[in-house]
């Protein structure tokens, strides 16, 4: 099973993207979310998709497998998704994370993951170039 690992922040506050206006943020993750889930849900069983964000647990549109919304403990997703890379190569499986962030992708390259921007994750899903 393919593992994706998405910086779900990171995606939700791409250009435009204005602190002030915190609705605008619910309504932007909610459209990713539904939109990966849609992309994901027909090789449901052969993917896992893991969306993490910055911050403490709070309510989001509901998801299905194959995927499922993190959040990190102390609000870094970055070292939630370091984290949640590591564990997954340490068990021999490849794993794939989807971010823009330059930083964290040289770290997750240096440890052997493989780094996609979001535009190529959402054209392998929809493609099933998984």
């Amino acid at each position: 099973m393919r593992v994706y690992i998405v910086d779900g922040s990171n995606m939700v506050r791409r250009p435009g993207y204005d602190p002030r206006f915190p609705e605008v943020e619910v309504r932007r993750t909610e459209t990713m979310l539904d939109r990966l889930c849609r992309a994901a849900a027909p090789w449901a069983g052969r993917i896992r998709v893991e969306i993490f964000f910055d911050g403490p647990r709070r309510e989001m549109v509901p998801v299905e497998p194959p995927v499922s919304v993190r959040f990190s403990i102390d609000g870094d997703a970055d070292a939630a998704i370091l984290g949640a890379a590591r564990a997954t190569l340490a068990r021999g499986r490849g794993v794939v994370v989807a971010t823009a962030d330059r930083q964290l992708a040289a770290e997750l390259l240096q440890e052997g993951a493989r780094v996609i921007g979001f535009s190529e994750l959402e054209r392998r899903l929809r493609e099933g170039k998984i």
